[in-house]
């Protein structure tokens, strides 16, 4: 039996179309209903709140769709002989050289750090500098702006 569209990616696909529906009712709520609470309207509200759900429901689209997307094996095969090409092989030899670089930056950065100094392995805070201003006048500059 061949599978249906709707099979797969059930959360994704009822994810969405609650967000349209909910976005939508939301949507036109605000725009026709006369909605005022103690004397205020809540429209605008409503009409923000709608087209951010209809928005946030594109994410269900999307992971419904790339979800039900369908690749042949000849294809997948395909792909996979690709990436033995030159430009593969090149992107390969990069990342290993990085990689051991990064490597070796660590481990002299590791036997720097147990070697002869005698540094303390913690942070220490040092005293806060006092700006220019305040060491002449002795007033803060923030006094000048609080009144």
């Amino acid at each position: 039996m061949a599978p249906n569209a709707l099979d797969r990616c059930r959360l994704a696909l009822l994810f969405a179309v609650v967000m349209d529906l909910v976005g939508i009712a939301s949507l036109l709520v605000g725009i026709f209903a006369e909605l005022q609470l103690n004397g205020q309207d809540f429209g605008d509200l409503l009409i923000y709140t709608g087209a951010i759900l209809v928005f946030l429901s594109l994410i269900g689209w999307i992971f419904w769709y790339t979800g039900n997307i369908e690749i042949s094996l000849e294809e997948l095969q395909q792909d996979y002989m690709v990436k033995d090409g030159t430009l593969a092989r090149l992107a390969r030899k990069i990342s290993r050289h990085l990689s051991h670089r990064d490597l070796k930056r660590e481990r002299r950065w590791k036997n720097s750090g147990q070697g002869g100094s005698n540094k303390p392995d913690t942070l220490q805070l040092s005293k806060a500098k006092v700006p220019k201003q305040e060491m002449l006048t002795g007033v803060h500059e923030d006094a000048y702006f609080s009144g």
